[in-house]
């Protein structure tokens, strides 16, 4: 038992350690960025916090068992035949704290100290013992509990409860003449054996403990908490006192005195309760992680800033005294008024209504058209300017780029099929797509009288009419035509008029480089 109760303090204490040079680690790459989601993390919320946290703590212990004289107040003064102080003792120890949640988190404590304690009725015996004592114990925030993340904001408050491991070594002595009576490393070897009795115990003895306590401290920096700490630890043994008893009945190694055996060698148990022992300490904490924060009061109210940084660097609160929760910015509900002051903040720039406008349906808008007056179905450079198409297919070298050329091919209502006046201009697209590298893109459009559906179907009927006259003139590569369909959505006249329904029913034709 004793030594699977050593390794399971190793394997936690291993844990732990490792834990934390992994969380050291990940502080130190977590720099990059200021909100660092930590899908790891057993709190809720998109900041990284800071967790781990080294306690050191000492104070003055006391004994509750069967040789001690009261019960609440330590017996004190010189000794004297019939007392012996039992003040002076203390423990001394150090606390490797993780804060798991806001409200939970886990604890993992070395230390050691002394006890003393006297008894003159029935046992007329004092002792002295030291001890060792590792455990592991899990932490509630009972101020998170009790008055809310909200409150008391440089303070927490915990309590707590574990199991571990003690190490003991006591002595008890008769009073007036200091005689050693009995020891807490009893064997068959020590019985009746009044030489070896009178050494003080040399081995430790070892047994359960499980301590309850709780603690407080106040963030006195970004990175130092000072608070105290009360323990009371419940040890599985009647020993720790060198001494098993309760009545006059168990007595039977001298008058007065307690046993630590019962006469056939059986396991000792004697009527009283078992023994515990406390301690009432002041506690120095040191916060680890980088770039630290808390949690500071502006314009009268506690207000948090994640996103604040530390000599360029991110920096992070501690989850011992900070609610993740308190880091998500609340969404802002706007007014009308402030909504509508958004909008024309970020209001775009009007558009040159000019962008917009192509008054000789040549395909180049008039913001750009140097003419803009050219008569219908001109075909046109990308500036707008008339040009003599036949011309240019014929001075055509092949192999080389053309430039932007724009021109409509128009159609009849509800129809797809091109008009012959139209043949001559498409033939001519075919010999320069033939001789250079241009490309053709094809946008077919609608008027508006019909449905949506409709018209987006009857211009995609009207563009691959186009794209199939193309490729039944002799174009060569088919694959550099791009044909788009938009239906009624894009005129470029009114759609009141019947010369403005006529304009808007085309194909428009772009040769590009």
């Amino acid at each position: 038992m004793k030594k699977v109760a050593l390794l399971v303090l190793f394997l936690v204490s291993g844990f732990l350690v490792a834990e934390t040079n992994a969380q050291t680690k990940g502080a130190a790459s977590s720099q990059d960025a200021t909100a660092q989601y930590n899908p790891k993390a057993t709190y809720d919320g998109p900041y990284k916090l800071n967790t781990w946290s080294l306690s050191v703590y000492a104070g003055p212990t006391q004994f509750y068992g069967d040789l001690r004289e009261y019960d609440f107040w330590p017996v004190g003064g010189p000794a004297s035949y019939d007392t012996r102080s039992e003040r002076g003792t203390g423990h001394l120890g150090i606390s490797l704290g993780k804060q798991l949640t806001y409200l939970f988190g886990a604890r993992l404590d070395f230390g050691g100290g002394n006890l003393r304690g006297m008894k003159r009725r029935i046992y007329n015996s004092y002792f002295n013992a030291n001890y060792f004592q590792a455990d592991v114990a899990g932490t509630v925030n009972l101020k998170g509990l009790l008055f809310g993340a909200n409150k008391l904001k440089r303070w927490k408050m915990d309590a707590y409860a574990g199991f571990g491991q003690i190490w003991f070594r006591s002595t008890a002595y008769e009073l007036g003449a200091g005689r050693i009576q009995r020891r807490s490393d009893d064997s068959p070897t020590l019985r009746n054996n009044f030489t070896e009795l009178n050494k003080k115990a040399s081995s430790y003895t070892q047994e359960w403990v499980i301590p309850v306590g709780f603690s407080t401290s106040y963030e006195l920096t970004k990175n130092i908490d000072l608070g105290i700490d009360f323990r009371l630890n419940n040890v599985n043994s009647e020993k720790l006192d060198a001494t098993v008893g309760g009545d006059n009945g168990s007595m039977q190694f001298g008058t007065g005195s307690g046993q630590l055996y019962a006469g056939d060698g059986a396991t000792p148990k004697g009527a009283s309760a078992l023994d515990k022992y406390g301690f009432f300490a002041v506690t120095a904490t040191y916060k680890f992680g980088k770039n630290p924060l808390r949690v500071e009061k502006k314009n009268g109210k506690w207000a948090y800033d994640p996103e604040q940084k530390i000599n360029g660097q991110p920096a992070f609160y501690n989850l011992r005294y900070t609610d993740p929760r308190l880091l998500v910015k609340p969404p802002k509900i706007l007014s009308l008024a402030e909504i509508d002051s958004i909008a024309q903040a970020n209001k775009p720039k009007e558009i040159d209504s000019r962008l917009l406008t192509d008054t000789d349906n040549d395909g180049v808008s008039d913001f750009f058209d140097k003419e803009p007056n050219t008569p219908a179905g001109s075909i046109v450079t990308g500036a707008g300017q008339k040009m003599d198409f036949d011309k240019y297919v014929k001075d055509a070298l092949p192999g080389m780029a053309c430039g932007e050329i724009f021109t409509n091919i128009l159609f009849d209502t509800d129809k797809a099929i091109i008009k012959p006046e139209f043949y001559d201009v498409l033939t001519k697209v075919v010999e320069l797509m033939n001789k250079t590298q241009c490309r053709l893109q094809l946008a077919g459009h609608a008027d508006r009288r019909a449905t949506d559906r409709y018209n987006v179907a009857l211009s995609e009927r009207r563009v691959n009419a186009v794209k199939q006259y193309l490729a039944q003139a002799g174009l060569k590569d088919v694959n550099r035509v791009i044909v788009d369909s938009y239906g009624s959505f894009k005129p470029i006249a009114d759609n009141g008029k019947v010369e403005g329904l006529k304009k808007n029913r085309r194909v428009e034709l772009k040769l590009l480089p």
